[in-house]
């Protein structure tokens, strides 16, 4: 049964987070399908950038993160100064992460028990260090993420077909790439940080370096499961964007946030849609937050050097976002534009991970020159949606 998971599996989880869900079901009750390009390109260029990440800790033992901090701490003065530097961006993407994931726990707890967000919210602490806990064994924790990734599938399969949207439409948007406005693409950045997640990124390397340092073998494994994994995740990721597009656009509903979203669905399809709904939404919380932790774990580690005991990291990151989180929910931020903006910010995060990630690939001769043109174009495809991002919030302010 393990041999079917592995560190794909674990970090597939991050292109169907409670992020997926903001920016998803946001843009698709706003504009449709129209930035359904967006999920996947995205996804391609996700998968790509995995593979370096994954190939990278079979074949050299290190993360990404641990070479560009290495080759920083050599250079000197300015480069122990730049490693320093580098390091903020590098929180910045577990802190952005673990809130949208966090959020999602708690929303989904909300949901679909009815008890209160501050309630939720602590039970959202404390259920991951439980979890953790029950996963401890070798195998358990990627038995557990498979297992939620099923059930975040399954619930869709729900959605979809009980919304039933159109098929025609759904082929036409997928090849029909369009950017009309600044909300526009402030959607799609959002769409894409939570699509090719940093954190993800940093993550398969530690994973692959744990398991399959070393072992050339284990490549052909890695592509096929990243390829497996992550072509599943690109469709539930997809039909997020197409249920809200089915369930709300199609009937001229603009989503304000997620709570209304699950209370739009209950009378237009059914208890059972919007459970099915909250369902996934919890579910890719928990998953998610599973993730987003372990990565915080192993980059705080990389930063300081040296072991840290998991639990302090664990309390500690979802501590962090605890108390800001419930402030700006508490002061009327809805929890949708928390998601989406959560994602945007790790969108511009993006390129210092992509960045060094395909030097280093490429310097190493890690990747062919097919595989080296493509990476240059996605990073490229990354840094530009991102410039169109700042230009358009800056003519807007």
């Amino acid at each position: 049964m393990l041999g079917i998971f592995g560190p794909a599996t674990v970090v597939s989880v991050a292109y169907m987070d409670p992020g997926n869900f903001g920016s998803n079901i946001s843009s698709g009750s706003i504009y449709g399908l129209d930035l359904l390009w967006v999920v996947w390109v995205s996804s391609i260029i996700a998968m790509l950038l995995q593979y370096l990440s994954g190939k990278l800790g079979i074949l050299t033992g290190r993360s990404i993160v641990d070479l560009t901090l290495e080759r920083l701490n050599n250079h000197g003065m300015i480069g122990r100064v730049l490693s320093r530097l580098y390091t903020i961006p590098l929180f910045a993407v577990v802190i952005a992460t673990d809130m949208a994931e966090f959020l999602g726990i708690t929303l989904g707890l909300h949901l679909l028990t009815g008890i209160p967000l501050l309630l939720a919210a602590l039970l959202a602490v404390v259920d991951i260090l439980i979890l953790f806990v029950l996963t401890d064994r070798k195998g358990k924790l990627e038995m557990l993420i498979g297992s939620l990734v099923a059930i975040i599938g399954f619930s869709y399969v729900i959605q979809l077909s009980i919304i039933a949207p159109d098929p025609d439409t759904i082929l036409e948007k997928s090849f029909t790439p369009t950017l009309n406005d600044s909300r526009q693409v402030m959607l799609a950045a959002s769409i894409l940080g939570a699509t090719v997640m940093p954190h993800a990124l940093m993550l398969h390397g530690y994973l692959t370096a744990d398991r399959w340092n070393g072992v050339k073998e284990k490549i052909k494994r890695h592509i096929k499961e990243t390829i497996v994994y992550l072509s599943i995740a690109a469709l539930i990721n997809a039909s997020l964007q197409i249920a809200a597009y089915g369930a709300f656009y199609s009937r001229g509903i603009e989503v304000a946030d997620i709570d209304e979203a699950y209370h739009t669905l209950k009378p237009l399809y059914g208890s059972f849609a919007a459970n099915a709904f909250g369902i996934a939404l919890l579910a890719s919380g928990i998953s998610s937050s599973l993730v987003s932790v372990v990565a915080g774990q192993r980059v705080i580690e990389s930063v300081r050097g040296k072991r840290i005991e998991q639990w302090k990291v664990r309390l500690a990151v979802r501590l962090v976002n605890m108390v800001p989180l419930l402030i700006a929910l508490l002061v009327g931020v809805k929890a949708i534009d928390i998601l989406v903006y959560s994602q945007v910010v790790l969108s511009l995060m993006l390129p210092f991970i992509a960045v060094p990630l395909v030097v280093f690939a490429s310097n190493i001769g890690l990747i062919n020159t097919y595989t080296k043109v493509a990476s240059v174009i996605a990073t490229v495809f990354i840094v530009i949606l991102n410039i169109i991002l700042i230009l358009a919030d800056s003519m807007v302010y």
